[in-house]
């Protein structure tokens, strides 16, 4: 996938000026962001159907629980099914969830694989006449009521999909036929959360893009969830830092030094993993990081998927999982208070 700075950046301008922009409170307010689920028709091209538990747990939660759900992007598959073929499959559960909402608690954000809401009849919508018009952005004000967070799938300034979506939408219909086929026989065995082609560059652009304007963008698109500007690599590198101080400590027993080891390298084999998958990418080389840069992640992974939660001034990165057996249902990566992230961006 290739990225044009200059048409990114102008097109992020273009979406922060727009008076036209729905504009969302947080104060007081409880927001769920879901991205990149890309449900299809179920079958063993759908690379979301085994999610599909996590998702729905997570559905029930969020409406019990009084969120507001933002859709932000490439819910459906389009580039390779058909609606009619995603909504037999998923409307008498994922849809039937999310309709529970209510339509004035369901914002939808297009993405490049579901941009042609506006035509189609949305099965999300509670009256069947109404046709799916998908937003570009969302904005979102922070606790005290200033406008500091924009919302956007994240293919905003990308060739491949800008220019080249028929191109890229052929062929991926024609992989469909095949990808079963290509799965089995270990021609074809990326995880699914992997298969995003996007690379490190189209990140490190919507991360600069903040910094440099201090404004707090939340996206999906690339299938890898970021928290205030860090990925799980980073975290691990974190972690792995602090057990290796902490296991120089002479004054531990063996005992207590032979437990830290096998924490770190547990977190060390973790890391291998993110770098296998491309996820170790690095969006600040040099400088002061900025809290600017978040990421929804998506439905794809291996055991679950992951939301974005804001809870009135709370801001949370959540992983949803497949099977719950003998853990937990979902799990809280990363949390901080979004007044300090707003102010980290400002400084």
């Amino acid at each position: 996938m290739t990225i044009n700075k200059e048409a990114t950046w102008q097109s992020l301008d273009n979406l922060w000026q727009d008076q036209d922009v729905k504009i969302l409170e947080s104060r007081g307010k409880k927001h769920v962001i879901i991205s990149d689920t890309h449900m299809g028709d179920g079958g063993d091209a759908d690379d979301f159907h085994l999610n599909e538990p996590a998702l729905l747990s997570a559905l029930e939660h969020y409406h019990r629980e009084g969120y507001n759900l933002i859709l932000l992007g490439d819910v459906e598959e389009f580039w390779q099914f058909d609606l009619d073929a995603i909504t037999r499959r998923y409307n008498r559960s994922v849809y039937a969830k999310i309709r529970d909402f209510g339509e004035d608690r369901v914002y939808r954000i297009f993405g490049n694989h579901d941009y042609e809401w506006g035509g189609f009849q949305d099965p999300i919508k509670q009256s069947s006449k109404m046709l799916g018009l998908a937003d570009e952005a969302l904005k979102m004000k922070d606790r005290l009521g200033n406008i500091r967070i924009l919302l956007v799938h994240g293919h905003q300034g990308s060739i491949d999909s800008d220019k080249f979506s028929w191109f890229s939408r052929f062929f991926v219909r024609i992989f469909r036929g095949i990808e079963p086929l290509a799965k089995l026989t270990g021609l074809y065995g990326h995880g699914a959360a992997t298969k995003s082609p996007v690379a490190g560059d189209y990140e490190k652009t919507y991360y600069a893009w903040g910094k440099d304007r201090k404004i707090l963008v939340i996206c999906g698109h690339s299938h890898r969830a970021v928290f205030a500007s860090k990925t799980r690599a980073d975290e691990l590198l974190d972690m792995i830092a602090d057990l290796s101080a902490k296991e120089s400590d002479k004054r531990l027993s063996r005992k207590s030094r032979r437990e830290i080891h096998r924490k770190i390298e547990r977190l060390r084999e973790e890391y291998e993993d993110e770098k296998e998958k491309g996820r170790a990418i690095e969006l600040e080389s040099g400088g002061t990081l900025k809290p600017c840069y978040f990421n929804s992640g998506c439905g794809l992974y291996s055991d679950g998927i992951t939301t974005i939660e804001i809870d009135n001034d709370e801001i949370r990165l959540v992983k949803w999982n497949r099977d719950a057996t003998g853990g937990d249902l979902s799990v809280v990566f990363k949390k901080e208070s979004l007044s300090k992230i707003v102010k980290g961006v400002l400084e």
